[in-house]
């Protein structure tokens, strides 16, 4: 058994070294990852953002043309 005039360290001490130890964890993980070459890469964020660019003007005349057509609709009616 521990000895009861044994103390442990104070809170601020315990925190540090729990930060200490998972930034370490971090890098030993960091280590292991298999890296994505630059290439692959950069030909990756084109084809997102192509097609980010495609579905939002996608989206966009969609809602173009419903506004259009309940406008219309709207007007006929009388609002």
């Amino acid at each position: 058994m521990a000895d009861k005039n044994e103390k442990k360290p104070n809170f601020i001490v315990r925190i540090c070294k729990r930060c200490a130890k998972f930034f370490k964890d971090v890098v030993g993980e960091m280590k292991k990852v298999s890296w994505t070459p630059k290439s692959e890469l950069a030909k990756n964020t084109r084809l997102v953002l192509a097609t980010v660019v495609i579905i939002g003007a996608v989206i966009a005349v969609f809602d173009l043309c419903s506004s259009k057509i309940l406008i219309s609709i709207a007007g006929l009616i009388g609002y």
